[in-house]
This record gives C-alpha cells, structure tokens and sequence, in this order.
C-alpha cells in the first residue's frame, strides 16, 4: 500500500504527541511535580510514559472515554492533545470543568466562532502559547510523516500567563 493510501484510509485523530512536545510543553510551564495531571485521551498510552520520565508522579491516563469518565477523577489540571475533530465538544465540557488546561491545538481555534461562543463570559482566562517551530506529530498508524501540514499551539485556560499571547 503506499504512503498516499494510508493516508486516506487514516483517521484524522489518530495522532500522537511525541516526547519532545512534551518536553517544550512541561519546561516552558514548568508545573509543580506533584499536581494530578489528566490526560484524557488514550491514542497509543505513550502520553503517560512521557510525563513519568519528566518527573510528574501523579497522571490520570485511561483508555476510557472521556465523555463517560471524566467526573469520576480529581484532578489540578488537564494536558492533551485532544482528537480535533470533537475538540469544540471537548471544550464545552472543559468550560464546565472549570479547572486549568493547556490542549494542543491548530492555531486556526483562534478564529473560532465557537471559541467566542463557549468562553464568552470568560474569555479573559483564555491564551496561547505559540511554539517557535511547527509542532510534528506521529501517527497512530505507523505511517511516519515528515512535516504536518498545520501548525499548532497550546491553548491554556486559567494559566495565569504573562501575557496572553506568549512565544516559546
């Protein structure tokens, strides 16, 4: 089969983040290593494995659904790289939650409607930290692709940022 077949027959969420962006994610937030941190979004498991070899202690990471499980942790704050293909879903719940989140995202939630709509009273917690470099991801799949199409940020709520708008 060749790399253009794997590719359609590919889901667009079945991408994984690979260590090195949760390296720049956890120096640049610089988390306190004890916090219990959520990671919703099975994928291949690694997300767990590379939060332990950074020192975090304490990760929630399930292969369970997160729209049927996620009242049923406590947790200080949630890290994912969630599906994009729910992530407007995915966020009307996180607003409910109403706890801390950084989720990798592409930078064109930026001009969401959506975005408007669900944090309108609350907009003044939301910011964006834009990595220096387009982010690439692995594939669920095997299919190894060289540059990602997209480029993508981590969209922080409750954060408590410098600034709004930061770059790493």
């Amino acid at each position: 089969m060749t790399s253009l077949n794997i590719m359609k027959k590919a889901n667009l969420d079945d991408y994984n983040t690979p260590k090195y962006v949760w390296d720049i994610l956890t120096d640049y937030f610089n988390l306190d290593k004890d916090i219990i941190i959520y990671e919703p979004f099975y994928s291949n498991g690694n997300s767990k494995k590379y939060l332990e070899e950074l020192d975090y202690k304490n990760i929630i990471h399930n292969n369970e659904c997160f729209f049927e499980n996620y009242k049923n942790y406590e947790f200080d704050i949630i890290i994912s790289n969630p599906p994009y293909t729910i992530k407007q879903k995915i966020l009307k719940i996180l607003y409910e939650i109403d706890k801390p989140f950084i989720l990798i995202v592409p930078t064109s939630i930026i001009s969401k409607l959506y975005m408007k709509n669900i944090f309108k009273h609350d907009l003044v917690h939301i910011q964006y930290v834009i990595p220096q470099r387009r982010l690439q991801f692995e594939r669920l799949d095997g299919y190894n692709q060289r540059r990602t199409c997209f480029d993508t940020l981590f969209l922080c709520y409750k954060m408590n940022l410098p600034r709004d708008v930061n770059y790493i």
